[in-house]
This record gives structure tokens, C-alpha cells and sequence, in this order.
């Protein structure tokens, strides 16, 4: 029981962090200036902002079923693709709810024999999975992307053409490697607050 509350856990801290740094804005408004993404379009840094905001309330999952970024035109395909990653989205939503309920489960079972070890065990996974992932993704970022878009997805839709969704001169692939390293601190910050909650209740 301790290892499937523990895997649980895990998953749930990652998909946590994904969401978390997909939801912290500040990280992009920060890169608006330090990336210099006004000198790549036309749009005014308000504009840049609105459009960026767009994006996020759809992909997680906003009441607008049709795509249609404001000030920016978007092609059939680009359409596609965002309604594709806002499915995915919806995926992990429904993947978040049952770790979360099996490791509430798990955690109540095991604080009941008085078992805390699945929290260090816990830790140790998602320092290994979050491990694994930026050291593949730092080998080599731009490779890295790439596998990672050809695995979610079936189709090259991801590859944006700048005249027909000029959306991609706003979505510089450093962001994403910001990305990246804002979900790696994250789940490192829960990896230490699960380990020393396990020393905690060993003492």
C-alpha cells in the first residue's frame, strides 16, 4: 500500500507543479521584457498580454469551446493544436482527482499502522521522475521539444507557421525552458517538504 500512495503522491506533486506554472503568469509577463517578444510582432505589450491570458483560460479548460485568440489571426491548424493541449489539460485534470483521492486513501491506511516511510519514498520518486526530465531536456532542449511534441502529439500541428499563426512569435522556446525550470523547483520544493515531513513523524 505504501508504494502506491507514495507513486500517488508523485504524480500528484508533478501534475501540481505543471499546472502551477501554467497558471503563474508573473513568470511570462517577466519574459515579455527580458525575451524582448515585443520586437518579434506587432502587438503593443498589452496586447501580448491579453493574448497570453487567452491562451491560459483555454487550455485550462474556459467556457469558450472555440479557439479564437484575441488581435491575432490563427489558421485551421493552430486551432487544432490548442484544442488538442486543452484535451490533454482535461486529461490530467481527471488523472490529478483519482492520485489525489488514492493518496488520501493511502495516506489515511498508513497513518492508521503508524507507516510514514511512503513519504520518503515519495521524495525519492519524484526526484528521480523530475531528474530524469531535466536532464533529458537539458542534453539537448531544442531535441528534447521536439520528441516531447511528436510523443503528445499525432500530427505536426505544433509546428506553427508564423504567417498564418503568428501566435508562435509570442512563445519563444527560452519561455519554455523557463517553463521547465519553474516545475523543477516546484517539485524539488515538495520533494524537501515530503522528506522532512517523513523525519519528522520517524522522531
Amino acid at each position: 500500500m505504501k508504494r502506491l500512495t507514495a507513486l500517488a503522491i508523485a504524480l500528484a506533486v508533478i501534475i501540481l507543479s505543471v499546472k502551477f506554472t501554467l497558471n503563474f503568469k508573473p513568470l511570462y509577463y517577466y519574459d515579455i521584457d527580458h525575451l524582448n517578444i515585443t520586437e518579434n510582432t506587432t502587438l503593443t505589450r498589452d496586447q501580448i498580454v491579453s493574448a497570453y491570458d487567452y491562451l491560459i483560460y483555454y487550455v485550462e479548460g474556459g467556457r469558450s469551446t472555440e479557439f479564437k485568440i484575441p488581435n491575432l489571426p490563427s489558421s485551421a491548424s493552430g486551432a487544432t493544436h490548442f484544442r488538442e493541449v486543452r484535451d490533454i489539460f482535461q486529461k490530467l485534470d481527471y488523472l490529478l482527482y483519482a492520485c489525489c483521492s488514492a493518496a488520501v486513501l493511502g495516506i489515511i491506511i498508513c497513518s492508521r499502522k503508524r507507516e510514514f516511510s511512503f513519504l520518503r519514498l515519495s521524495s525519492n520518486l519524484i526526484f528521480i521522475i523530475s531528474g530524469a526530465a531535466v536532464l533529458f531536456f537539458s542534453v539537448n532542449f531544442d531535441l528534447a521539444f521536439t520528441l516531447f511534441h511528436k510523443l503528445l502529439f499525432s500530427n505536426d500541428y505544433w509546428l506553427f507557421d508564423p504567417a498564418t499563426d503568428p501566435v508562435i512569435n509570442l512563445l519563444p522556446e527560452e519561455f519554455f525552458f523557463h517553463c521547465l525550470l519553474l516545475i523543477a523547483a516546484s517539485i524539488t520544493a515538495a520533494s524537501m517538504l515530503l522528506r522532512l515531513a517523513s523525519r519528522k513523524l520517524r522522531s
